[in-house]
């Protein structure tokens, strides 16, 4: 937090779940653009837009932090684990007790003021049968950890896993906020690895 904001005392962990972000963000000029980082660029514009709008006309420094910034790297994983979510599970991804798979981490915004300690969110994969570990046809979900290279390898051979995750499809948390197809599939397409 400090390599955020010097003096720094509260910060908050901002996440987006469900749909409503993503929707937000298809009717943006940012999708349509066709620079960079469409998804990137607009949550820096909605999320910086929101805390001035939140601390208009106070004396609060701040400073924001985002997922996809370079320096400083932001440990998003290791704070919701400090703020009392559970670790990553089988899926590689930090199961969220409403949302389920269906969220992501948006921001940090780290504060020169003190702020009241939220409740923890809990560890949504603790006591889970792992429905996911079962339904992912590359055998890339395992409780023991995810194997990102199984999963890739299968991904450029199955067409059914090119745009969707039957494991994530699969989790018991959260299905009421499942992304639509159209999201699913543009975090599909940003997480495979680039050919040569």
């Amino acid at each position: 937090m400090s390599a955020l904001l010097t003096g720094a005392a509260a910060a908050l962990v901002v996440g987006g779940g469900g749909r409503r972000f993503f929707e937000g963000f298809s009717g943006a000029p940012e999708a349509r653009d066709g620079q960079p980082h469409p998804l990137d660029r607009y949550t820096a514009r909605v999320v910086d837009a929101a805390v001035a709008a939140a601390l208009a006309g106070g004396r609060v420094r701040h400073a924001i932090g985002h997922p996809f910034d370079a320096n400083p790297i932001i440990p998003f994983q290791r704070l919701g684990r400090a703020a009392g979510l559970g670790g990553p599970g089988p899926l590689a991804l930090q199961i969220h007790p409403v949302f389920g798979p269906w969220w992501a981490y948006r921001a940090l915004i780290a504060l020169d003021i003190a702020l009241p300690a939220g409740a923890p969110p809990g560890d949504a994969c603790a006591g889970c049968p792992a429905p996911c570990v079962a339904a992912c046809p590359g055998r890339a979900v395992d409780r023991a950890g995810f194997q990102l290279q199984a999963c890739h390898a299968h991904r450029a051979a199955a067409a059914e896993c090119e745009l969707s995750c039957a494991a994530r499809l699969a989790c018991i948390r959260g299905p009421e906020h499942r992304y639509s197809d159209q999201q699913l599939a543009f975090h599909m397409r940003a997480s495979m690895p680039k050919r040569a």
